[in-house]
C-alpha cells in the first residue's frame, strides 16, 4: 500500500507492534528539492535533530518485538543519531554498515567523503530474524575473472559457486558494490532513490515472505520494488509526488491494482484509518495508470534480485538457494 503522506502522519496511523522490518532513507537537510515543489529539505540543525527523533520513536514503537530498523544517512548525521539511540532502551544496536560511493565528490579543506552509512538495531523484547545472506563476488567487466583471489581460502566458496563457477560470498559490514543512483538509467532527477539491492539485501536479512516492510521515505520505490521481488508486504509513504514509485511498480510488475484485502497488512493500521480504507474504491483513472513507464528495460539490471538467502543443510555444506 502506497500513501502520498507525511511520515509522522502515516505511523501515527500504524498501530504498535506490528511491522516486522522499518527501512529509513529520510531527506538529509541539505537544502535539495525532491520534486516539482521546489520546496528545500533544509531546517535548522536543532530541529532537524528533534524532527528525526520523533519519527525514529514512532518508527520503534510500530515494530514489533524483534523487528529491525535501518537508518540510512551520511557520517555526520548517524554519528548522532546512533549515539542517542544507544540510548533509546527498547531497542538494541546490531551494526553499522559502511556503502561505499565510487564516485565521491572532492571537497575543499576536507577529506573526500567515500561513503554513507547504514544503522542496524532490533527493537527488545523478541527473537530477531536474521538469515544468511550472500551475493556474487565482484568479477572484471572485461575478462571475467574474480578480482578478489580469496588467498588460500577459495575452496571454501566452492560449495556456493553458480553454474559459471562464480562463488556467492556472505555479506560483511563494508558494501563496495553500491553506487551513487545518479548513474541508473531508471532514476528521476529530482527524486531521492537509491540502487535496488540495498534495501533488497535488508530485507533478505531480517525478513520472511509474508512479513511486513515499511518504508516512509518511499522516493523512487526501491525498497518497495524489492519486497514485491521477494514476496513481502509493504507500506509506502512519501510527502513528495509518488510517479517515480508508480512508474518503478507499473514498469516491473504491471498496473493492475486491488483493494484492500490482507488481514495483515489491514491489521497494521488503527481501527478508524483501517475502516477508512476498506471503504475505498478502484476508480478507472488511478494515477499509476498515467505514468510513463522506464524505457530501455533490456539493459536495467533492477528488475534481478542480486542477493540469495543460504539455507545450509545439516550435516554438510551443501546449500538451498532462495532469491
Amino acid at each position: 500500500m502506497l500513501f502520498r503522506a507525511d511520515c509522522l502522519d502515516l505511523l501515527t496511523n500504524i498501530k504498535s507492534n506490528t511491522v516486522t522490518l522499518a527501512f529509513l532513507d529520510p531527506p538529509f537537510n541539505l537544502g535539495k528539492s525532491y520534486d516539482s515543489s521546489k520546496r528545500s529539505d533544509q531546517i535548522a540543525t536543532e530541529i532537524y535533530r528533534g524532527w528525526c527523533r520523533t519519527w525514529l520513536l514512532e518508527t520503534i514503537r510500530v515494530l514489533k518485538p524483534g523487528g529491525s530498523l535501518f537508518l540510512y544517512h551520511w557520517p555526520r548525521w548517524l554519528m548522532d543519531f546512533g549515539a542517542w539511540l544507544n540510548t533509546v532502551e527498547s531497542v538494541e544496536y546490531k551494526a553499522w554498515i559502511a556503502l561505499k560511493m565510487k564516485n565521491g565528490f572532492p571537497m575543499k579543506k576536507r577529506l573526500q567523503p567515500a561513503h554513507y552509512g547504514l544503522l542496524y538495531y532490533v527493537k527488545r523484547g523478541g527473537l530477531p530474524r536474521f538469515n544468511v545472506v550472500k551475493y556474487k563476488s565482484p568479477t572484471c567487466r572485461h575478462c571475467g575473472k574474480l578480482i578478489h583471489d580469496y588467498g588460500g581460502y577459495r575452496d571454501r566458496f566452492k560449495p556456493y559457486e553458480d553454474n559459471d563457477g562464480i562463488p556467492w560470498i556472505g555479506l560483511s559490514d563494508f558494501w563496495e558494490d553500491t553506487r551513487p543512483a545518479r548513474h541508473d538509467k531508471a532514476r528521476k532527477v529530482k527524486v531521492n532513490e537509491l540502487p535496488t539491492h540495498i534495501p533488497e539485501r535488508v530485507i533478505l536479512l531480517t525478513t520472511e515472505p509474508g512479513d511486513v516492510v515499511l518504508d516512509c521515505f518511499s522516493g523512487g520505490g526501491s525498497t518497495l520494488q524489492a519486497a514485491l521481488m521477494h514476496d513481502r508486504l509493504w507500506i509506502g509513504g512519501d510527502i513528495g509526488t509518488s510517479k517515480s514509485s508508480l512508474r518503478r511498480i507499473a514498469t516491473f510488475f504491471g498496473t493492475e491494482e486491488t483493494s484492500p484485502s490482507s488481514r495483515k497488512l489491514l491489521g497494521c493500521f488503527q481501527k478508524p484509518f483501517r475502516d477508512a480504507l476498506n471503504q475505498l474504491e478502484i476508480r478507472k483513472k488511478r494515477p499509476i495508470l498515467n505514468v510513463r513507464k522506464l524505457t530501455n528495460i533490456k539493459s536495467l539490471r533492477n528488475g534481478e534480485a542480486k542477493s540469495r538467502v543460504f539455507h545450509l543443510s545439516k550435516g554438510n555444506n551443501s546449500s538451498d538457494r532462495k532469491s
